[in-house]
């Protein structure tokens, strides 16, 4: 499989896109922190990501190929088609935008910038079992058959990107859209967000549109939930083709 060929190096950003990095993790960070899951905040950690600048890209790539054999790709795309996401996931590579949102849309953004590639992806990537994870799925929307990819990808939005999980008794966030949107990760938690038990047939019949609101989440009881699913349809496809 060849790709093509991705931006390097790294972008390096200029004081008015620090600012509004500056901006989104001064008043996100502190509001999430104690609604994430266990593994976010380490890897938070982890990948020493804080409020003064965007974080290089040649540092935080260091720190995945150490932790995970991964790379981290420098990309001009904004919004990357499926099979191009997927075929670079399947070879440990996980594609960084060079692109930031404007200061009239801190709030939310249905592109995917830096923001939401590092202060919501890859704290939960830089760990091997979920960076595996992801591997994995991304194999199986690969190898399943069209009219299949549809609903595994409304389980990979609803998981991957909006997932919650329980830690302790307690519902946390794990998924990167909700940590990266302020007003997403409000609504998430507030009265009016239905959440129910992680279910893939019923995920599977819901379509997300990244230009609406969610009304309905739904919560694993661990990740395993998540990797036995993978596991046992990738066999299933398997045996089937």
């Amino acid at each position: 499989m060849v790709l093509k060929e991705a931006k390097r190096p790294f972008y390096h950003w200029n004081d008015e896109q620090n600012e509004v990095w500056n901006l989104m993790y001064t008043r996100q960070y502190p509001r999430i922190k104690d609604r994430t899951c266990q593994w976010y905040q380490e890897g938070h950690e982890l990948l020493k990501l804080s409020k003064d600048v965007i974080p290089s890209g040649e540092a935080l790539n260091s720190v995945f190929q150490e932790r995970t054999n991964w790379e981290l790709v420098s990309t001009d795309v904004q919004y990357s088609d499926g099979q191009s996401w997927f075929e670079h996931l399947i070879q440990r590579k996980f594609l960084i935008t060079e692109y930031i949102r404007e200061k009239d849309s801190l709030d939310y953004t249905p592109l995917p910038d830096i923001f939401h590639d590092v202060f919501g992806h890859l704290p939960m990537q830089v760990h091997q079992r979920y960076a595996n994870l992801t591997e994995e799925y991304a194999h199986l929307m690969l190898e399943c058959p069209p009219d299949v990819r549809v609903g595994l990808g409304s389980i990979w939005w609803y998981t991957i990107e909006f997932g919650f999980i329980i830690e302790d008794s307690e519902i946390k966030a794990f998924g990167a859209g909700l940590m990266s949107s302020y007003a997403e990760f409000d609504l998430a938690f507030s009265d009016k967000m239905i959440r129910r038990p992680f279910n893939p047939v019923d995920i599977a019949q819901h379509k997300p549109s990244p230009h609406e609101w969610h009304k309905i989440l739904w919560v694993m009881q661990d990740f395993e939930q998540l990797e036995e699913f993978v596991a046992q349809q990738r066999q299933y496809f398997r045996v089937l083709y």
